[in-house]
């Protein structure tokens, strides 16, 4: 009689155990996808800012609310942060697109990032490409200006804010 009651005790003292000190080993990583996003005291916008994370840092799941996780940085700081400035892929820490594109263009003959530089009219071995294909200096000049154009974060924070987009939707 006693072994069957020794067993239930030993196998609810156990599942408590893997509920408490367990969980981390099945917690879920997420990486940042954002330039720069901000850890949250709360589920809001409005909520204080706790600390901020750059592109590819991991974070680690803590829990999930609508469209915001709360999460633990590798430092140990926990908070709120809007889901869609995260993925669950790892960022490959390049604009790859851009680099494959270079490389199409010159034949594979070059890094990922000077086929990227490449792509943006940045060296004489695509400047020479360009020439050789006919692309005009109208079209690259184009491409270098839109290139170039960078709109600040300040700005791109504003503009979702007063469209309540992202992660000040309504």
């Amino acid at each position: 009689m006693t072994h069957p009651r020794s067993l239930g005790v030993l196998l609810i003292v156990l599942w408590i155990s893997v509920c408490v000190w367990g969980a981390d080993g099945w917690a879920e990583t997420v990486y940042v996808q954002a330039k720069t996003a901000q850890i949250r005291a709360g589920k809001t916008s409005l909520d204080a800012v706790v600390g901020n994370v750059k592109f590819g840092e991991s974070l680690e799941i803590v829990g999930r609310d609508g469209s915001w996780m709360e999460v633990k940085t590798s430092a140990g700081a926990r908070g709120w942060i809007f889901a869609g400035k995260t993925s669950t892929s790892k960022p490959s820490g390049g604009n790859d697109t851009l680099a494959r594109l270079g490389q199409s263009m010159r034949g594979g003959d070059a890094s990922a990032t000077t086929a990227s530089a490449g792509a943006r009219g940045l060296d004489k071995a695509s400047e020479g490409y360009a020439n050789r294909t006919g692309v005009s200096a109208r079209d690259r000049e184009v491409v270098d200006r839109m290139t170039a154009y960078q709109i600040p974060d300040q700005e791109v924070e504003e503009f979702l804010r007063e469209g309540g987009l992202g992660e000040y939707a309504k």
